[in-house]
């Protein structure tokens, strides 16, 4: 086992899972997003332990996701999120994998190749009320809706939408979505088309804008422990959830050093005093990102020591201080669970987003596949 490595509670999943199901209640399902291996958490682990709790649909974002997923025994619905290209559409109806579509080109390719292959292909109309990404517009989704109904090769699985601006600061564009998405799945229904399933919420509408629920809720960054921005503290209690990943390394050098000594490429730190330099075996080689060169922490022995110097591809450093119980090989934790293990740890992934002026999404996924994932169960 590498020093270094990404500790996953398969637990604390459950729990977040859980919690989810609760608020939303009994007659809305779950779509989990396990997409870029599962936010970083690894997809194959992730979607065996939804699945034994009884989560029966997965996105993912590309062809490559849903194979892995199918190979490693996944039997559930896979709804796949992105466009695939014409070439990638075989696999994709042999794996029977549900795809997004928002065209009439891709319709056709779609029906063609279920009719090769003698089998029915479910296709989710995407509908575009607002994200300006992909999907038809609004009143294109009746006719689409007719073509895929009316061909014996497909079958229309649901219809959906995505939000760009749902949290509490923005509901009256999401809101606004919804009202657009209503109306014209309305009128599919006026033609005698069954709709299939409706899903838009992502986990910042799940938490905020209940009537976006709707049959199916699609979340990701809330499975795995975190909230969007701007979540009020009272809905955090209806849904409580906490961070599912723990980012750990090991202390493999320690060294005393003179004030005025330079660490790192660049020299960018100078000791300010005698003092003890650490040296841990992670690096941005592994996901720990170089623009918390000077700016990050590191948890060791339950005390909070600042990383020093240019973060390095494999290593980085900490300044311990004139007089540390630090030991060769203790653990040292990069970000994890608040409050979690023996001493409480002031940083998490949110932390380390704020540090870097990105979004906790990125903080986990990031982390790289030469990192092992360790499984508590």
């Amino acid at each position: 086992m590498r020093a270094t490595r990404a500790v996953i509670n398969l637990n604390i999943l459950r729990d977040n899972l859980k919690a989810i199901k609760r608020y939303i209640g009994p007659t809305v399902s779950i779509a989990l997003s396990i997409k870029a291996n599962a936010y970083g958490h690894g997809a194959v682990a992730v979607a065996k332990t939804a699945e034994a709790l009884g989560i029966t649909t997965f996105g993912v974002s590309n062809t490559d996701e849903a194979v892995e997923l199918r190979n490693a025994g996944i039997a559930s619905r896979i709804l796949l999120y992105s466009l695939p290209l014409p070439e990638e559409i075989p696999v994709l109806v042999n794996e029977g994998i549900e795809c997004f579509v928002g065209d009439e080109k891709l319709i056709i390719l779609f029906s063609s190749e279920a009719r090769r292959q003698n089998t029915v292909s479910v296709l989710h109309l995407k509908v575009d009320t607002g994200m300006g990404r992909i999907g038809c517009s609004p009143e294109n989704l009746p006719p689409l809706a007719e073509e895929v109904s009316k061909n014996k090769n497909l079958r229309l699985g649901g219809i959906c939408t995505h939000f760009p601006a749902s949290g509490s600061t923005d509901a009256y564009f999401t809101k606004k979505q919804i009202k657009i998405f209503n109306y014209w799945v309305g009128k599919v229904r006026d033609k005698g088309i069954l709709p299939g399933v409706l899903h838009a919420a992502n986990s910042d509408a799940l938490l905020t804008v209940p009537e976006s629920h709707m049959d199916m809720v699609r979340p990701g960054l809330l499975v795995y422990g975190y909230y969007p921005d701007g979540i009020a503290d009272s809905v955090k209690k209806k849904v409580p959830v906490k961070p599912v990943m723990e980012f750990k390394t090991k202390v493999v050098f320690l060294k005393r050093v003179k004030a005025g000594t330079p660490i790192s490429y660049g020299m960018i730190y100078k000791t300010k005093r005698e003092t003890v330099i650490t040296t841990l075996a992670a690096g941005y080689g592994d996901g720990y990102n170089r623009l918390l060169s000077n700016r990050g922490k590191v948890l060791i022995r339950g005390k909070l020591y600042p990383i020093v110097g240019r973060i390095c591809m494999d290593q980085c450093m900490a300044d311990l201080g004139p007089r540390s119980d630090v030991k060769l090989y203790d653990d040292a934790i990069l970000f994890g669970r608040k409050g979690s293990g023996k001493a409480e740890n002031p940083l998490d992934a949110d932390d380390i987003a704020r540090m870097t002026e990105t979004i906790p999404y990125e903080v986990t996924l990031l982390i790289t596949k030469r990192v092992p994932r360790v499984y508590i169960v």
